[in-house]
């Protein structure tokens, strides 16, 4: 099939056909001003359950927790007066927990599922922008400017280093957004009784500050699809077929071991070398 996105320009001289390059174009885009990555080791977290769930919280004798995620995160960005250019993000997480708790005499445990949160802050820098802006896809009568830069926060979904059942010596402080709690259920509890489970999970995250910038950039064409759309083959046996021989299943490489192809790296079926020149193939 014909390249149809190598057109080229005939700027500067030389063969139109054989250059990519056409032009620089102005583009509107998000940069990232800062940004940070953390692991937190979050020990304690209090799970709260909902109110039906607290009578086999106070007559259990074990926990176990199977399964962690995240459920929403709430992320707020103010500027820092003191220190211009700089921006404190607060990211708060609510998490999901399912545990198997686990009564007395009963080798059959309850599944319940609760919510716990954690709150992070840091320093980032934003840089300063006073222009306000508008756009025509602002829908509200009187649109709103906003000059503070956009806080973006990844995270993955929590590691479950631990789970035990405690006694609830203090009052619960854990605050439950109301669309927190209409998502699991609307019907949970603080303070029921004198137990309560709590968790420690192991969190990886990315925070950063993205603020729109006009920059410049090369043009190479417009990205016009070269594959053919193919609704591929009805025969179960043809999709079979194409199917690349899995050879690391049967010959699987330890970690950090080497052969004649080089660390880590399967010969193919024929007993050479991937990607190798033909003239220097290995056996």
């Amino acid at each position: 099939m014909p390249n149809r996105n190598n057109r080229g320009s005939a700027a500067g001289g030389g063969n139109c056909c054989d250059r990519q390059f056409d032009r620089a174009i102005s583009a509107d885009i998000t940069r990232i001003y800062d940004s940070c990555a953390d692991r937190d080791c979050l020990e304690n977290l209090e799970v709260v359950f909902p109110a039906d769930d607290a009578p086999l919280i106070e007559s259990a004798c074990s926990v176990k927790a199977t399964n962690a995620d995240i459920l929403t995160a709430y992320v707020d960005v103010d500027e820092v007066s003191y220190n211009r250019g700089c921006y404190a993000v607060e990211a708060t997480y609510y998490f999901t927990v399912d545990v198997d708790v686990y009564q007395p005499g009963s080798g059959t445990p309850d599944s319940m599922q609760g919510v716990c949160t954690f709150t992070k802050r840091s320093m980032l820098y934003g840089a300063s922008g006073q222009v306000n802006t508008f756009s025509s896809a602002d829908t509200a009568t009187l649109p709103s400017s906003v000059t503070e830069p956009v806080a973006k926060v990844q995270a993955m979904s929590p590691m479950l280093l631990g789970c035990e059942i405690v006694n609830n010596q203090f009052p619960s402080c854990v605050q439950i957004p109301e669309a927190v709690n209409e998502a699991m259920g609307g019907d949970l509890a603080q303070n029921v009784g004198e137990k309560k489970i709590v968790a420690t999970l192991g969190l990886f995250s990315i925070m950063q500050l993205n603020r729109a910038a006009q920059v410049t950039l090369p043009s190479y064409e417009f990205a016009v699809p070269e594959k053919e759309c193919n609704a591929g083959s009805d025969s179960p046996c043809d999709v079979f077929r194409s199917f690349d021989f899995p050879l690391e299943e049967f010959f699987p490489l330890s970690s950090g071991t080497c052969n004649t192809c080089g660390c880590d790296t399967p010969m193919d079926y024929e007993g050479e070398c991937p990607n190798a020149p033909q003239g220097n193939r290995q056996r």
